[in-house]
């Protein structure tokens, strides 16, 4: 019976542990703020070959997490901006498309009147060998959008 309690003792500990270190990573992970306009994209590189940055707008705002250099080969990274602008928030971000033959344009328009992921496309010689699929998980004033880019 002792062996059972200190059993359980032990299991517990170790779920307490574990607990305290993945609220630490949620922490370092970073925190978009609570007042103002916020955005979150999520890019999914999902071809064979990594992305990397050309370029980032992000006019009437700051980022939390800058587009990173390159987004590694089926993986994905966050991109988060914020304002304090009632009016809203508007960023993209450029990539080279994995062959270098043009680029993948990721946008998000975060307006009090209007949010949308209009002008997210692929650009160049060879952009329709590559699909960008977009969506929007929820609206003004705190966007959150995914991409997901693919070979055809």
């Amino acid at each position: 019976m002792k062996s059972t309690s200190f059993l359980a003792a032990g299991i517990a500990a170790l779920a307490v542990s574990g607990l305290a270190l993945g609220a630490t990573g949620v922490a370092n992970a970073g925190t978009l703020p609570t007042t103002g306009n916020t955005i979150a994209m999520t890019v999914a590189n999902d071809t064979d070959q990594p992305i990397y940055l050309q370029g980032a707008d992000n006019p009437y705002g700051s980022w939390i997490a800058a587009p990173p250099q390159s987004v590694a080969p089926h993986s994905s990274r966050i991109i988060t901006a914020a304002n304090n602008d009632p009016r809203g928030l508007g960023v993209d971000a450029t990539y080279s498309l994995p062959d270098g033959s043009g680029t993948v344009v990721f946008m998000a328009n975060d307006y009090s009147n209007s949010t949308d992921i209009d002008g997210t496309r692929t650009t160049g010689p060879r952009a329709g060998q590559y699909s960008v699929s977009s969506w929007i998980d929820t609206n003004y004033p705190n966007m959150n959008v995914g991409y997901h880019l693919s070979a055809v």
